[in-house]
């Protein structure tokens, strides 16, 4: 599961930086028909990805074809269009719906922070949009940037404000900044569905196979005294994205004796509504590599 790791800086920061050069010297109605060519080139030239794709899609639908991975590709190529443009702050056009604005404006009122779980699974922008843009809560999020130091300084130099609300877990304050968010009624979005190396571990079932998924966000949770939350930003339309935010639990309790078995069962919960969401939008499933791979 840790090999995502070595893979995420391969394409990812090329593909940006193409986005960026688009964008800049373009308009949308010219760069959304770009992204047909770009997803072309990545569909023929990466088998690793084609293989990865269809497993997946077999895993979904019982069945897959070439169309499935290229709508898959083409479906990532949007999101990363539409998170250059919301990050530059140009969101008037988007539009995000859904049920649980109503669940942060309640955490707010309590005067405590919570942790939300996305993934790749659609786009954590949307999630942006909702909470920052509309609901005025702060977000934080807490991020290993190790293997991606080039996909850092884009970012960084897209939108300069944003570094500022990024948490490296691998720094030495790192606890610290995160229970001042959490004390502050500020959110912690966490990305639960990739372990990172030497990462924590828990257990679950996922479309019918053992994988593992990080432990650390119920940990932390456990520490902080923090509900733990699931949002998933599903891209549904041009312009348009579905949020789902859920409860995973107000309050993490670890027994000494169980814990394992503990954190296994709140990660199968987050598992549970990631296999349900994935069902229902598999062109929104974003990790490109064996996600079932034993070694």
């Amino acid at each position: 599961m840790s090999e995502w790791v070595e893979k995420e800086e391969r394409g990812s920061a090329w593909t940006i930086r193409l986005m960026m050069f688009l964008c800049k010297h373009t308009g949308q109605w010219l760069v959304r028909p770009l992204l047909y060519p770009i997803v072309a080139y990545f569909f023929l030239t990466s088998p690793d990805t084609r293989a990865t794709s269809l497993r997946f899609f077999t895993k979904v639908n019982g069945h897959s074809d070439w169309r499935d991975c290229f709508k898959q590709l083409h479906c990532f190529a949007q999101t990363l269009l539409d998170r250059i443009f919301i990050m530059s702050g140009n969101t008037k056009r988007y539009q995000v719906t859904g049920r649980g604005r109503e669940m942060f404006i309640k955490e707010q009122k309590r005067g405590k922070g919570m942790i939300l779980l996305g993934s790749h699974l659609g786009s954590f922008e949307a999630c942006r949009i909702l909470i920052r843009d509309e609901a005025g809560l702060d977000v934080y999020m807490v991020a290993y940037f190790g293997g991606s130091k080039k996909i850092r300084m884009i970012l960084e130099k897209l939108n300069p404000g944003l570094m500022s609300r990024i948490i490296d877990p691998t720094e030495p304050e790192a606890i610290f900044k995160m229970r001042e968010a959490i004390e502050s009624g500020g959110i912690l979005a966490i990305l639960g569905d990739r372990v990172g190396i030497g990462e924590k571990k828990a257990s679950v079932r996922f479309f019918g196979e053992e994988v593992e998924l990080p432990a650390g966000p119920y940990l932390l949770a456990h520490i902080l005294g923090c509900p733990v939350y699931s949002f998933f930003g599903l891209l549904t339309d041009k312009y348009h994205y579905d949020s789902c935010l859920e409860p995973i639990a107000e309050c993490i309790k670890l027994p000494r004796k169980d814990r394992q078995q503990a954190l296994n069962a709140y990660a199968q919960g987050y598992a549970d509504r990631l296999e349900y969401y994935c069902r229902k939008h598999p062109y929104n499933w974003f990790n490109f590599y064996d996600y079932w791979s034993s070694k």
